[in-house]
């Protein structure tokens, strides 16, 4: 059962469709209010001491847990979350379900750590078979970032990506004694705040050498012809607790041919989308 009061719906404005278009990413403060943050941090934690526990893991250790929504159902909530998740739905369009959950814990390391360390080097998300066209890579799902503790500073373990880098497939080279590749930023974000990208972008996580602990959940959503990349099928009792909506976006189906032609019956979030944006050609499917 949901607990928070949920929000109007955002829409997404021109300038924020551009700039998602020529960055790649997007960011959007001020998503979650301190009562949603202190809601999804009480589940994180919960759910990074049970983790701990289990692999009998230290304070100090960096925990990312796969498939969080199926672990911590309070997270169902964030799948639609009317302040962010319309903004994706409205770029993707309808046919769309989620492919990733997970959540990170990442504490703090030793203050005189390499600024040249890398938790996660520079990467793309998503499968490297997948083979660039015209000199990029397809688009194929889109991740919203959910940051629960203050970034606002370099060095706190932030989100680093080089914008515009979805364009090219190369991977971006660091010239000689730089930390990192030309034309790449830490993105200093809020508690509250998200960051949307699209998974071709590049991207990559340097050290937290601050006093804060950065906890942070990603839910990502690919095309319906994509499959999901950490679960194969949700179980009954999370699809039970969903609506709608959510049951279409934890991949739930009733024919063969609902992921590439799907009726409108078979997809809730095309309605939902079409009223929500006022438009009969934004969510057409073309393929019909």
């Amino acid at each position: 059962m949901q607990t928070l009061t949920r929000p109007q719906p955002a829409r997404l404005s021109a300038e924020q469709k551009a700039r998602f278009e020529e960055d790649g990413y997007l960011v959007v403060k001020g998503v979650l209010s301190p009562e949603a943050c202190a809601h999804y941090l009480e589940r994180i934690d919960g759910l990074d001491r049970r983790h701990r526990d289990a692999k009998g893991l230290g304070g100090e250790e960096f925990v990312e847990i796969r498939n969080a929504v199926e672990k911590e159902p309070e997270f169902l909530g964030l799948l639609d979350y009317p302040t962010s998740f319309p903004l994706v739905a409205e770029l993707m369009g309808a046919n769309i379900q989620l492919c990733t959950s997970h959540t990170m814990v990442r504490p703090p390391q030793p203050k005189d750590t390499d600024a040249k360390y890398k938790r996660i080097g520079w990467h793309r998300d998503g499968c490297a078979e997948v083979q660039p066209v015209h000199g990029t890579y397809p688009w194929i799902y889109t991740k919203i970032g959910y940051f629960l503790t203050d970034l606002s500073k370099p060095g706190m373990g932030n989100l680093r990506v080089i914008p515009g880098s979805h364009k090219k497939a190369d991977c971006p080279k660091t010239p000689a004694g730089a930390i990192d590749p030309e034309g790449a930023v830490e993105v200093c974000v809020e508690a509250g705040d998200a960051v949307i990208f699209q998974q071709r972008l590049w991207h990559a996580v340097g050290p937290n050498v601050s006093d804060v602990t950065r906890k942070n959940i990603y839910v990502g959503y690919c095309f319906r012809w994509v499959k999901p990349l950490d679960y194969l099928t949700p179980s009954p009792e999370l699809l039970a607790r969903a609506t709608p909506v959510q049951r279409q976006l934890l991949g739930e189906h009733v024919s063969e041919m609902t992921f590439w032609l799907p009726k409108e019956t078979e997809l809730p979030l095309r309605g939902w989308l079409r009223d929500h944006t006022n438009s009969k050609t934004a969510v057409a499917c073309a393929c019909v």
